[in-house]
């Protein structure tokens, strides 16, 4: 992206508010994970289909970040997030309280996944553009702001649940509104993007190819993994017996780990380069899935240690991913942004629909042992990345 000058640096109210943001747009996407269950009995659907409406998602969430990246990249980014929180905070609440059936639900997931994917490429851009040295600890630092909203958005869409019903879900809309109201009285303090110079040279789509081949590859098996798992997680809760009304802490104690994982992981990505944070991170929460999987039978201690260790490990790769798709674009950030969440995760994100089926047919032991193979297996693109954050 081409600015005119430098940024100011932010004051602390103004980080406040973006930090709170951030926090309160991604805990949007995870709303309907803890109640999924629910939602299979209420509109009688089985694991394949609740494992679509992770790449349906996706399609919003992910697919279209590189179209809007690209635009955040010309245009500017205020306003993208802005009216991303407000179209996300609505589609998604009231969606999971309104909608009568699932394919109605599916259009308004998709529709607050729209909002989500304006509001990422250029807030990760803004971050990348403003840390000079150790990206992968202001990138890290910036995605924790996130998480935190992915650790409070299961408890409470469960709270609300289990004490009003489904309708009771509605009043999650406000945080979203309210932070988008914030958010506009300081998108005016954010420097605009110079207009870019017409290209002499075409950009060299070809030679972005080969550079980043195995990093999609990375993406796409990780994404897979990762979404299936997540999927997969409610669900064995509930077989095993497990409370309803702790199916959110179950992911809410997924997401604290990994935003510890996330912090970690992105700092020492900065002191050992970005391949041995992914290799162990990959192999790690493949162990723990499938331990807490096929070892544990129950929902004692093992359980609540395996997904904290899953979690952990999952999200130790989280910032140092977005560096290195950013490096394979260093001067679209905005667009890289939306390449390393988009198209890898999107496609990642449908095969949870066939692990979900099965899941289905032959049982969620064997849907554990594929997604934790696809994370295994994600190891070896790795060993071919090549490029200026993964030596």
């Amino acid at each position: 992206m081409t600015m005119s000058r430098q940024p100011p640096r932010a004051s602390w109210r103004q980080s406040a508010i973006w930090a709170g943001a951030h926090a309160v747009n991604d805990g949007y996407p995870t709303l309907y994970l803890p109640v999924l269950p629910l939602l299979m009995i209420r509109w009688h659907f089985g694991a394949g289909r609740a494992g679509l409406l992770a790449g349906l998602l996706a399609v919003t969430t992910q697919a279209l970040q590189p179209v809007l990246g690209s635009w955040a990249d010309r245009r500017g980014g205020p306003w993208f997030i802005v009216g991303g929180l407000l179209i996300g905070s609505v589609g998604m609440a009231w969606g999971l309280a309104w909608s009568p059936s699932y394919a109605v639900f599916a259009i308004a997931l998709m529709l607050g996944g729209l909002g989500n994917a304006a509001f990422h490429p250029h807030m990760a851009a803004l971050v990348s553009q403003g840390a000079s040295t150790h990206k992968g600890r202001h990138m890290s630092g910036w995605m924790v702001s996130g998480m935190i909203g992915h650790i409070l958005a299961p408890l409470v869409v469960v709270a609300l649940w289990h004490r009003w019903g489904p309708r009771g879900v509605a009043i999650l809309a406000l945080p979203g509104l309210l932070a988008a109201g914030a958010l506009y009285s300081s998108a005016r303090t954010i420097s605009h993007p110079s207009p870019a110079p017409r290209r002499s040279q075409p950009f060299g789509w070809a030679d972005a190819w080969r550079r980043g081949r195995s990093f999609l590859a990375l993406v796409v098996l990780r994404s897979l993994g990762s979404a299936s798992l997540l999927m997969l997680l409610p669900l064995v809760w509930q077989q095993r017996g497990g409370s309803p009304t702790q199916t959110g802490a179950v992911l809410a104690v997924v997401y604290a780990a990994g935003m510890v994982g996330n912090l970690l992981g992105g700092s020492l990505s900065d002191a050992w380069g970005v391949r041995l944070v992914l290799i162990g991170s990959l192999l790690g929460a493949s162990l723990a899935a499938t331990i807490g999987g096929l070892v544990a039978t129950g929902t004692g201690w093992m359980f609540w240690v395996a997904v904290a260790v899953w979690g952990f490990t999952l999200n130790g790769a989280g910032a140092v991913l977005l560096i290195y798709g950013q490096s394979l674009f260093p001067h679209k950030l905005g667009m890289a942004s939306g390449l390393t969440l988009g198209l890898g995760n999107t496609v990642g994100a449908f095969g949870a629909w066939a692990v979900g089926a099965v899941a289905q047919w032959r049982g969620t032991s064997l849907a554990i042992d594929v997604g934790a193979a696809c994370l295994m297996v994600g190891v070896l693109p790795i060993l071919w990345m090549r490029g200026e954050h993964a030596a």
